[in-house]
């Protein structure tokens, strides 16, 4: 059964191949970034303003291409222990416009 690609924008820890494989064997990933507000590596806080002219940090990460449903990826995401980070216990999910490293940019989700 084919479905819709869909693209997502990991950085941290799902740009690792290998829990991207947790989540499908076959996907297609690609170097990119997008303009964030700020980013605190340590606490994984990530900020993106309304206002794209306070978005000027670059948070470098993976483009990643699914061949499944969006609600399926999300699920497979919840049951990788090593995505979870003890300070949060809630998430948002959004579009954000991803650049390519090489190639054209794109709208993905982003979790944070």
């Amino acid at each position: 059964m084919y479905y819709i690609m869909v693209l997502f924008f990991f950085y941290d820890k799902l740009s690792n191949t290998e829990l991207l494989k947790k989540i499908n064997e076959s996907f297609e990933i690609s170097d990119g970034y997008i303009l964030i507000e700020s980013y605190d590596s340590f606490n994984n806080i990530l900020k993106i303003s309304d206002d794209l002219l306070n978005n000027k940090t670059l948070l470098h990460g993976k483009i990643v291409n699914f061949n499944m449903k969006m609600e399926d990826i999300v699920s497979k995401i919840n049951k990788i222990q090593e995505c979870k980070f003890n300070n949060k216990t809630k998430y948002t999910m959004e579009t954000i416009f991803a650049n390519r490293k090489y190639g054209l940019g794109c709208i993905c989700y982003i979790i944070y």
